[in-house]
This record gives structure tokens, C-alpha cells and sequence, in this order.
């Protein structure tokens, strides 16, 4: 299965249009908007003619969408989230005691704005970066999960 990761997109909607150029070229089985501003999942959904599903971030003050989702892939539960309520910017821990609270393997999350991909405590922590507003350096764009049989590879793809 895979999973175009995106976030912290801030209605930068040329950046947006791009990044689902690049979606639609690889064929997703499912699309996660991890917020910031998660409205923009709409406009993706236009222009990809299907779902996107999301989590609200801090900057999605009367957002209506829960804080957190979780998913399963080829039987692999997913945690994804914005990350601001589990601290990110300061540690993964929390996030990873969430997860594993939850029976995740995997936990997804925005914030920071900087591509990551790490294992903290047994959990695969993943952050594809910012759209808009990347920082560290480094180029706007998201990740591309890829879930077989529990076994999780990531790529990240740069617009």
C-alpha cells in the first residue's frame, strides 16, 4: 500500500497544485494531510478527484476533524497527527508513547516543518516536511509511505 504523506501546506497553493501533480503521478492508495492549513485538503481533493484524509493542526483553530486518525495498512496501524499537542518541536517521545499506547508501529506527524524519518523507542516516526514552509535548509515537498506486509519504506519527494 502507499501513502502520500503531506503537510504544513499553509495555502500555498501553487506549491499545493505541484505537490499534487507529483500525487497523481504516483498513484496512491491513500493521501493524509497532517494540517497546517488543513483546509487545503479540500482544494487537493479537487484537483485529485478523491479523498484526502486529515488531521488538524494548530494554525486549524475550529477545525471539525479529530487530532488524531488512526489507520491500518496491510495490517500495520498507523498513528498520524499534527504533533503540536504531543510537543514535537521538543521531543518524540510523547508521540511515541502514543503510538504505542494505540498499538501503532508507524506515527506521522507535521509541526516542525523538516522531513524526518527516525525510530524512537520501536516506533517509526515519520515527518514528510513542509509544502510551503520547509525549514533546515531543506526543499518543500512530502513523503511517499510504501506498506508491505508490515515492513515500511519511505521516500521523500522534493517540488
Amino acid at each position: 500500500m502507499k501513502i502520500a504523506v503531506v503537510s504544513d501546506t499553509h495555502r500555498n497553493l501553487n506549491k499545493i497544485t505541484k505537490v499534487c501533480e507529483s500525487i497523481k503521478m504516483e498513484n496512491p492508495d491513500m493521501i493524509l494531510h497532517l494540517g497546517d492549513v488543513s483546509d487545503d485538503a479540500d482544494y487537493m481533493e479537487a484537483l485529485l478527484d478523491r479523498e484526502v484524509r486529515r488531521v488538524p493542526g494548530n494554525c486549524d483553530v475550529a477545525d471539525r476533524e479529530p487530532g488524531t486518525l488512526l489507520i491500518k495498512a496491510e495490517g500495520l496501524v498507523i498513528l498520524a497527527t499534527h504533533g503540536h499537542h504531543h510537543r514535537v518541536k521538543l521531543t518524540l517521545h510523547d508521540l511515541a508513547a502514543d503510538a504505542k499506547k494505540h498499538g501503532a508501529k508507524v506515527a506521522l506527524f507535521g509541526h516542525t516543518h523538516i522531513a524526518l524519518e527516525d525510530e524512537v523507542e520501536g516506533i517509526t516516526v515519520l515527518n514528510p516536511g513542509s509544502v510551503s514552509l520547509p525549514k533546515g535548509g531543506q526543499k518543500g515537498g512530502y513523503a511517499l509511505m510504501t506498506v508491505i506486509n508490515e515492513a515500511v519504506s519511505v521516500k521523500f519527494i522534493h517540488i
